[in-house]
């Protein structure tokens, strides 16, 4: 997808950018959450005091004015002409969900979604095109997506310290969506079997029954995630800095913390960063975040590849 930028600007020689979407409201009130906005100050805040971004280049969108194309519109600011030496950051505070894949190419048959201000069932955010997106991002870019939301509810988590209340940065899909995820899901399963079936019987075809029998389940395992690697591949690290509030299972929390209210994971982060006055490696980052939400039952995740993990947050790549 093509995004471009209505007022080009002219480039410093090393670009920093940001943009940061908190969103607290929503066009359904039941949807509301309290920390998101809150979390993008504070970001911002960070940025400018420890890694040298200007006001000039950091965008912020809240409730209303971040809906769906707006965010599209600034993510086109954002993207569109970086170059290598440059460091990027897209923030986004808000809910996460899932709908039906589209395109047959997840195992678990589940599109994640970004919940913007006029988010649409019919017609989400899916993650396939903000991959799109940062695919084209050029090599050498140093691009950071930082995502305080969840995108699953199929296990809610309770928080150790129950007297912290807090709210789930998650909303539950329609009902004709979760069917359509089910049967998706029931379908792929009864290939798999299928698949497996076959493989077992050429595999066995001559081996007595008493040396095969006790060990059927562990065959069907390893064949059923044969299938799913032949099918759908295996997960690829991309080039650029994840940085996500949970793992898949698990959901994001936005809770009152020191008085404010705020995004547990944007929060802690931001703990980490000033304790080490903005001087972290991503690996020191996520695991020093890690440790103060330790009341949380969520665990923050750092998906790059290996090389990165190592370079100080917010550098250039060269």
């Amino acid at each position: 997808m093509s995004i471009s930028h209505p007022h080009p600007t002219r480039r410093s020689p090393m670009a920093k950018k940001a943009l940061l979407v908190g969103i607290n409201n929503f066009t359904r009130p039941s949807w509301k959450l309290n920390g998101c906005v809150n979390d993008t100050l504070d970001l911002q805040n960070l940025l400018q005091s420890f890694y040298g971004f200007t006001s000039e280049e950091i965008r912020i969108l809240h409730d209303k004015d971040a809906s769906q194309q707006a965010i599209r519109d600034n993510l086109g600011w954002l993207l569109n002409g970086s170059a290598a030496g440059d460091v990027l950051l897209f923030h986004f505070s808000s809910h996460g969900t899932q709908v039906d894949d589209q395109g047959d190419d997840e195992w678990e048959c589940l599109d994640e979604v970004i919940v913007p201000y006029d988010h649409d069932w019919q017609k989400p955010f899916r993650d396939d095109e903000l991959r799109e997106l940062f695919g084209k991002i050029p090599a050498g870019v140093n691009f950071n997506f930082i995502a305080d939301c969840c995108h699953s509810g199929s296990i809610q988590r309770e928080l150790l310290d129950s007297d912290i209340e807090f709210k789930s940065r998650y909303i539950v899909p329609p009902r004709e969506i979760r069917n359509r995820i089910k049967a998706k899901q029931e379908k792929r399963d009864a290939e798999a079997d299928a698949w497996a079936s076959e493989e077992l019987s050429k595999l066995l075809l001559g081996i007595p029954v008493e040396q095969w029998a006790a060990k059927i389940q562990e065959f069907m395992a390893l064949l059923r995630r044969r299938f799913r690697e032949n099918k759908y591949g295996v997960v690829k690290v991309e080039r650029h800095v994840l940085l996500a509030a949970c793992e898949d299972r698990q959901t994001a929390a936005d809770a009152t913390l020191e008085g404010t209210a705020r995004g547990a994971f944007t929060w802690a982060l931001g703990k980490a960063i000033r304790a080490a006055n903005g001087d972290l490696t991503y690996d020191q980052l996520i695991t020093r975040t890690a440790g103060y939400l330790g009341d949380f039952q969520q665990k923050p995740q750092l998906e790059c590849p290996d090389q990165l993990r190592g370079l100080k947050v917010c550098a250039a790549l060269v």
